[in-house]
């Protein structure tokens, strides 16, 4: 997603998974989106679900760096230009594509970057991207977080009578940091550590906004559709009872988790 907060987290994007027929420079720029926070959704005037504080979305003014850059307070990253860059080989595609994922505070839903913006925020962070790769790279990321929103419906089902319309407030990369899950994951799986983390904050109709857990692992194992080798392991954070009731009312989901985390096969 296009998005980060700024210490390098970024979007979920494999270093060496993909689909089939993703070349390995694809893989690599998408492993570098994920650990510059270059990638995801794009919001109407070029921000992405970050929203300053941890409760309902609300607006908030924009932040400017001690360089006078200005960034949009929902994703800490500036507009994202649709101009072609200088040097650049092959024109790439403008059309932005529409999430599925609501946008809390507002009745639309999240749009990702197109293939030209996603192509000029690896320049920004002075990466060496192929044109001819963007197609593929946005592909990948744009499946990735579709997913992971379905992932994090699987745990707002339980709550489904008192929200039935959850939505995406904001989220924060956190590349560095090692959740538990993760720990687990290293010392006993195959799959090692997540080559990227990130925190969704989901606004459950302005009862409270409930924070998830999101590590992707790069799973030769894996069994997600169009073969992207790519494990989603999401669940609310353990900062609450309420999530803890949520995880004691999904005994399955665990067992699932770690014969997965084990033998592979998610």
């Amino acid at each position: 997603m296009t998005a980060t907060d700024g210490s390098g987290g970024g979007c979920p994007f494999s270093g060496r998974g993909g689909p089939v027929g993703t070349s390995g420079a694809t893989s690599q720029m998408a492993g570098d989106a994920a650990t510059k926070g270059s990638s995801g959704f794009v919001a109407s005037g070029g921000g992405c679900p970050f929203s300053g504080g941890s409760g309902a979305a609300v607006a908030a003014p924009p932040v400017v760096t001690a360089s006078g850059e200005v960034l949009n307070p929902r994703n800490m990253m500036p507009e994202l230009p649709q101009t072609a860059a200088p040097g650049q080989t092959a024109l790439l595609s403008k059309d932005r594509e529409n999430s599925t994922i609501p946008k809390a505070g507002e009745n639309v839903n999240w749009v990702y970057p197109s293939s030209q913006q996603f192509y000029n925020a690896l320049l920004r962070k002075n990466k060496d991207p192929d044109a001819e790769d963007m197609d593929a790279v946005v592909h990948v990321h744009n499946v990735t977080n579709e997913r992971t929103w379905q992932r994090i419906l699987d745990w707002e089902r339980l709550h489904e009578k008192a929200c039935a319309t959850p939505t995406l407030v904001r989220f924060v990369g956190r590349s560095t940091d090692l959740s538990w899950g993760a720990l687990w994951s290293r010392a006993f799986s195959y799959r090692g550590v997540p080559f990227d983390r990130h925190d969704w904050f989901v606004d459950r109709c302005g009862q409270k906004v409930v924070r998830y857990v999101i590590d992707y692992y790069d799973d030769p194992r894996s069994v997600e559709r169009d073969d992207l080798q790519i494990t989603i392991d999401a669940r609310p954070a353990f900062d609450s009872f309420g999530a803890a009731v949520d995880r004691v009312r999904r005994p399955w989901w665990q067992v699932h988790r770690i014969w997965s985390a084990l033998f592979g096969g998610r």
